[in-house]
């Protein structure tokens, strides 16, 4: 959450698409990576070329990003929703 008028008002400034490509990222691409490693581990697999470019991990590596970019995406939508509501609209909205 944004924690200073400051703050909101520099996201603002950089716009909406900005502020949920961001959140979508710095949120997918670490979860993601987490998560397949994690993955791999589980199942017991070395991760080798060969492994790497399996269309089985190459599909799981594209789902897990999918997956938590997307998560990233709507919590940065409520959280742009929510610092709308505690500092206002740019627009001329409180």
């Amino acid at each position: 959450m944004m924690s200073s008028r400051t703050e909101w008002d520099r996201m603002q400034r950089l716009g909406f698409r900005h502020f949920v490509l961001r959140g979508a990222l710095r949120h997918g691409i670490p979860m993601a990576v987490v998560v397949v490693l994690l993955l791999e581990v589980i199942s017991g697999t070395t991760l080798s070329r060969e492994r790497a470019m399996s269309g089985e991990f190459l599909f799981r590596v594209l789902l897990c990003l999918t997956v938590f970019s997307a998560s990233g995406a709507i919590s940065s939508v409520a959280r742009w929703k929510s610092a709308e509501s505690l500092f206002g609209r740019q627009d001329g909205g409180a």
